[in-house]
């Protein structure tokens, strides 16, 4: 049984706050991190705003999904110019979100440069408080915005008019977006001085989103950016990388989902997602990995996982299914390394159906395939028999070789 602690500590949450616009619509959501389910704010500087931006879009990608968190809407997320320098916004999609630039992103040409390359991909910008720096935001860097954000606690009333005449001249493309409005006359005064945006208590408060954390292996995680390092790496390198952990193998999966890639195919296998991903993507994948690691992983499972792997990949009987059959057994011990409901994992996943059965009620050759493999871990010899007739002499090859090849991957199974 687990206690309450036990329980907040396995769980992970996300903050959204509503943005209106001048008809009180909802137009899309500021993502706020938080740590507990209580909705008091987080810090958001220096260093902890950089862990604290990693994990957002780690929670925003692996664990909630684009499309359920913000559903048609754009989201708006805080960035330094430490986050935008790793590269971690590229594996967003950049249609769906609204960058956030703190005041380090105005220092010099070169932060500001980072600023024009996440515009040139799609990504819209948005200048963070800017009544709040220590000096004013350049204009350079409001020519290629596109939402300026005001907050109303930081100005007298008499000075509102002034100000955002100033800011329309300053960017005149760019949305205006009242922060902070607490009361209806705040909320009419905007409206009348011609801001389009507008968030605050008035609206609503912040909505804390929470759900169970999927853990993800830190060894493989590690192994995975230590090699993608490399300026010669190949895909195929990085397939037996990720194929010797699952959860690394699930995330990829999930990423090919997210909707950054515009997919609109089925992914079979890793190696499929490796080649649409490409060595880039991966790259900063397995770096919001590593930042975003949360708790260990048993290596008795993962080796599990892998031994399943490599023996349906041999004993599947079509040549043009053995990466398929290779997913199977890695994704099969899923569900209770996430300790999350094998269905509502595979409804995150761009799957096949042939794969997508076999893992969910292990139909179809590969589910067969699937239940033949754990009878004979169990020693159900009748069972194997059953599905698979005279076979137990490859079955027991398959194993000695699986094995084996486990044991040689177990430095990278193992938990830190």
């Amino acid at each position: 049984m687990h206690d309450a602690a036990t329980s907040e500590q396995t769980m992970v949450y996300v903050g959204r706050q509503p943005i209106f616009d001048r008809h009180r619509r909802t137009h899309g959501y500021q993502l706020l991190h938080r740590s507990t389910s209580d909705n008091r704010a987080d810090i958001a500087s220096g260093e902890a705003g950089d862990d604290a931006t990693r994990t957002m879009i780690d929670r925003m990608v692996f664990q909630w999904g684009i499309d359920q968190l913000l559903g048609e809407r754009p989201g708006f997320l805080h960035v330094t110019r430490n986050v935008l320098e790793s590269g971690l916004h590229k594996l967003l999609p950049p249609a769906r979100i609204v960058l956030e630039m703190t005041e380090d992103v105005d220092d010099d040409d070169a932060s500001r440069d980072l600023a024009r390359e996440a515009r040139r991909l799609g990504f819209r910008l948005a200048v963070d408080d800017v009544l709040r720096r220590e000096r004013a935001v350049s204009p350079d860097l409001l020519a290629i915005t596109d939402v300026v954000m005001v907050d109303l606690t930081a100005i007298d009333r008499g000075q509102l008019e002034s100000t955002v005449n100033t800011l329309r001249a300053l960017a005149p493309k760019a949305q205006l977006l009242a922060a902070k409005v607490e009361e209806l006359l705040d909320f009419r005064t905007c409206v009348a001085h011609g801001f389009d945006l507008f968030s605050g208590y008035f609206f609503a408060k912040p909505e804390v989103l929470a759900r169970s954390g999927r853990e993800v292996s830190t060894t493989g995680a590690m192994a995975l950016l230590a090699e993608v390092q490399q300026p010669d790496i190949s895909l195929a390198r990085l397939q037996q990388l990720v194929l010797g952990d699952p959860t690394l193998a699930f995330r990829l999966l999930a990423l090919v989902n997210s909707g950054m890639t515009g997919l609109s195919q089925r992914v079979e296998s890793v190696s499929h997602a490796l080649v649409l991903l490409g060595v880039d993507r991966v790259r900063q994948l397995a770096t919001l990995l590593t930042m975003a690691t949360g708790g260990a992983t048993s290596g008795e499972l993962m080796a599990l996982a892998c031994t399943r792997a490599h023996m349906a990949k041999e004993l599947v009987d079509d040549p043009r299914l053995e990466t398929s059959a290779h997913t199977v057994g890695l994704l099969s011990v899923i569900d209770t390394i996430f300790r999350t409901p094998m269905g509502e994992l595979l409804d995150t996943l761009p799957l096949s159906p042939s794969v997508s059965d076999a893992l969910r009620d292990q139909s179809g050759p590969l589910g067969s395939l699937l239940r033949a493999i754990q009878a004979y871990e169990r020693g159900d010899l009748s069972t194997l028999e059953r599905l698979r007739p005279r076979q137990l002499p490859a079955f027991i090859s398959s194993f000695t070789s699986a094995t084996a090849w486990a044991e040689r991957m177990r430095p990278q199974l193992a938990t830190v």
